[in-house]
């Protein structure tokens, strides 16, 4: 894996990644926290250590969807870290499964966004209503935009109206700025 020391670096490195997914995004996105918490004591990650852990995500034996989480008060009050992002992707599993139960995700609006049904009983959860990343490529994009930016133009022969910034170097990503990609990943546009 070539090293991620720019934004466009990571952008490109996660974007390939993505192209190789073969799973739902609710498959991943199990495996992802499950896998994470190999990773909880560590207090940051270098893109290549998140690249790594993403790679490793998109292949690991996923844990069955337990319905109790539905429930749980998944809020951030007093939370952070690894806690808080964990409750971040738990609360993003049981949007997509309540999403996928009431046919949302097969349906061709589903690239315009959706609203995660949340039906009543269900716990207070941290992250919005809307999605708009549903498959795990556009998910993973989306969350290195959404952080640290880094998409070029040229990466997909795009026009437009005025270049985006030069790449930046980056560094570790600690766990809230995990929260905030997770977050990112299923919001932006």
């Amino acid at each position: 894996m070539h090293p991620a020391r720019t934004n466009s670096d990571l952008y490109l490195a996660i974007s390939r990644l993505g192209s190789t997914a073969r799973r739902p995004l609710e498959e991943f996105l199990r495996a992802w926290w499950f896998t994470g918490y190999d990773r909880a004591e560590d207090k940051a990650l270098e893109p290549e250590d998140l690249l790594s852990w993403v790679h490793e995500a998109l292949t690991a034996t996923a844990p069955p969807f337990e319905r109790s989480w539905a429930r749980e008060d998944l809020d951030l009050d007093l939370l952070d870290g690894f806690s808080a992002w964990s409750r971040v992707i738990r609360a993003q599993v049981c949007d997509l499964v309540e999403l996928d139960a009431s046919g949302a995700l097969r349906t061709q609006d589903s690239y315009l966004g959706l609203e995660a049904p949340r039906a009543a009983g269900t716990g207070r959860r941290p992250t919005p209503t809307r999605w708009f990343n549903i498959d795990v490529a556009s998910y993973l994009e989306s969350g290195v935009i959404a952080t640290v930016g880094g998409w070029r133009p040229e990466f997909e022969d795009a026009v437009v109206d005025a270049p985006p910034e030069e790449p930046l170097v980056i560094g570790a990503f600690d766990w809230n700025d995990l929260t905030r990609f997770a977050i990112g990943a299923q919001t932006h546009q």
